[in-house]
């Protein structure tokens, strides 16, 4: 190829003055890789987004061209590599007669068609070969897809070595987890009897506006009042804020009606006597501002009215026990002998919220059974869901009155989209791959089907957490039959009376992080912190998310709290899974039904027939009927 002109060379870099030395050496990469002058500016665009962050200041020295080089002549050799993968694999691929249009030099295509201006393409060198984990016998499922899209996939490959592993595994409904294991199996009438089910979250939808941080309260709103379209990318200045305080705020109410007392302290204050205060933890270290929290980092921060927002040191050293995280709301009985820290004799419980519909429960209970699983649903090495495919079979042979099917079922943090190994856009891998399998459940059965967003979810239009129920229209468009319906997450619904809350966020896993505690009431620990969000009337108590997770969104925060005690809560984690009562309460944790390369867990619910317990003794009254919870069998077991 003949030598470029540095004439042209300073027409295509435009206003960036070219130095002698770079010249010589652009002049040398065209002539090396075949290159124009607007083919090697795209070369250095490409360089300065990648390596710089799309700085406009970055020049086009020497030491930089030098960089350029390097990064193509990676390219080059990556393409050979290619080249040769493909032509030593060729008989394995001729029985792959489908194949996509498009491959990365397409988007090179692109940009150059932008600079020119011309339609002619670069020249293309040989498609690569990416090995997108789809099973032969999955392949049927994208038969009727154009080929010409430009996001098909490249190539059916054979079964990776995890799916053949998981197709030998030797663990299938192994039990890992039970309670109440000498309730005798659950036997129902045919037919069925017809759940009755109400989604206590319904308001909660795409409509929603949820700011709090307006004059009139969203409790205050009128049923099927229009709201304005939720926004999970805005919130106000200072809504964060009135958010914390309004939480406090209702705690210290409660706190004040269970316990009969007159005005609460303000704790920054000196105090000679004991008082009863109530404020949110905090975590301040202040040596290390990144350390976790200890029990010497701790600070009560008291409401707007209870404390003029104002921090006071905590001395735990007198408590008995306690179980602490950033973001608590607690209720602390003690001194403040010199104004600068608080020294707290105990931690005063909390009250508990009634349970839902308990003066209009039934004595009797309806029995019902239920599925719950949770993502990811395929093996971290491909998309075939072999472990959907097999717990649609459970289900369908089981015969549930009630399938809850949790998010995510397209993870970001699956590792061939995180690499980018996937020509398959998020919601295209959901129609091929896991619709199918979920209407041939729907078709199979007619039990109540119900799923629940995850904030790790592609497929699904927000990110953020909470996140509202799908419509049915969005439902169809990802390839979902009618009978197959969304709830919000987190979400609350009443099954014959029993309140069930759900939430796909890995709540457990973060406060495992940031709890400190000293003889808990509750010693074993993975249930504790699930009770945690129980006490807490919150899906979300903790402070702040840890760095990488969904936000939470302060002006929906109202979507957060517990509408009512639950019966039964469900929090998948990828902490160990368990399935514990205490207070009543079935705590439950499933665990994912994919864990890496292999198959996870799942767990089997039954509520037996049984007659509600009389009485309770909440805030709110001690004439509630509540959950007989000794009447409710759960099974955790291998996929």
């Amino acid at each position: 190829m003949p030598t470029i002109d540095p004439t042209q060379l300073q027409k295509v870099f435009g206003n960036i003055q070219l130095e002698p030395d770079a010249i010589a050496e652009c002049q040398s990469i065209c002539q090396s890789f075949g290159l124009a002058a607007n083919e090697l500016f795209i070369r250095w665009q490409t360089f300065v987004i990648n390596r710089h962050g799309g700085d406009a200041g970055i020049l086009p020295t020497r030491e930089r061209i030098l960089a350029v080089r390097a990064m193509l002549q990676q390219e080059r050799d990556r393409r050979s590599t290619q080249r040769s993968t493909q032509a030593s694999q060729t008989v394995k691929l001729t029985r792959n007669k489908e194949r996509a249009q498009y491959d990365k030099n397409s988007v090179e295509g692109l940009l150059y068609n932008m600079v020119t201006g011309s339609q002619e393409q670069p020249p293309r060198t040989p498609q690569s070969v990416k090995r997108v984990g789809l099973l032969k016998g999955n392949a049927s499922a994208l038969r009727g897809r154009s080929m010409a899209s430009p996001m098909s996939p490249s190539v059916f490959a054979e079964p990776s070595p995890s799916a053949l592993r998981y197709s030998k595994r030797t663990n299938i409904g192994r039990v890992e987890d039970v309670l109440h294991s000498d309730l005798p199996p659950l036997q129902l009438p045919e037919p069925r009897p017809a759940l009755v089910v109400s989604d206590l979250s319904a308001n909660f939808t795409e409509d929603s506006s949820g700011d709090e941080s307006d004059e009139e309260d969203k409790e205050t709103k009128a049923p099927g009042a229009p709201a304005k379209r939720m926004r999970f990318m805005f919130e106000k200045l200072g809504t964060r804020t009135e958010t914390i305080n309004k939480r406090i705020e209702r705690m210290a109410l409660d706190v004040k009606a269970e316990y009969g007392i007159t005005a609460l302290a303000n704790p920054t204050y000196p105090h000679q006597n004991e008082v009863t205060a109530v404020g949110r933890i905090v975590n301040i270290n202040l040596d290390d501002a990144a350390a976790p929290i200890s029990s010497d980092s701790l600070f009560l921060e008291t409401s707007r009215r209870l404390g003029n927002g104002r921090r006071i040191m905590l001395n735990v050293q007198a408590a008995p026990s306690f179980s602490l995280f950033p973001g608590q709301v607690v209720a602390v009985e003690g001194k403040n002998l010199k104004g600068s820290e608080f020294a707290v004799s105990q931690f005063r419980p909390l009250p508990q919220l009634q349970h839902v519909g308990a003066s209009d429960r039934l004595d009797t209970i309806e029995p019902f059974d239920a599925v719950v699983a949770s993502g990811p649903y395929t093996l971290s090495d491909n998309f075939d869901y072999e472990p959907l495919c097999d717990l649609v079979d459970h289900i369908i042979a089981a015969r549930p009155s009630l399938v809850l099917l949790l998010g995510p079922f397209v993870s970001e943090t699956h590792p061939m989209l995180r690499d980018g190994q996937v020509d398959l856009m998020p919601d295209e891998i959901f129609q091929s791959q896991v619709a199918p399998h979920l209407n041939r459940l729907r078709e199979a059965l007619a039990s109540r089907i119900y799923l629940v967003p995850s904030p790790d979810d592609l497929c699904l239009p927000y990110a953020s957490f909470p996140q509202p129920a799908l419509r049915r229209e969005h439902l169809a468009r990802i390839g979902l039959s009618e009978g197959i319906n969304s709830l919000a997450n987190p979400a609350q619904i009443s099954v014959n009376g029993v309140n069930i809350a759900v939430s796909t966020m890995d709540t457990l896993f973060h406060l495992v992080k940031e709890e400190v505690s000293r003889l808990p009431a509750l010693s074993d620990r993975l249930p504790r912190l699930a009770w945690h969000l129980v006490e807490q009337r919150h899906f979300y108590p903790l402070a702040t998310p840890p760095a990488g997770c969904a936000g939470i969104l302060a002006s929906q925060d109202v979507m957060l709290r517990m509408l009512a005690a639950p019966d039964i809560l469900i929090v998948p984690s990828q902490l160990r899974q368990f399935a514990r009562v205490h207070e009543n309460v079935v705590l439950l944790n499933p665990g994912h039904l994919s864990k890496g390369l292999s198959g996870g867990t799942f767990a089997k619910l039954a509520v037996h027939a049984a007659k509600s317990n009389e009485t309770s003794s909440t805030m709110l009254g001690t004439s509630s009927r509540l959950f007989p919870a000794e009447f409710t069998s759960v099974e955790i077991k291998r996929i």
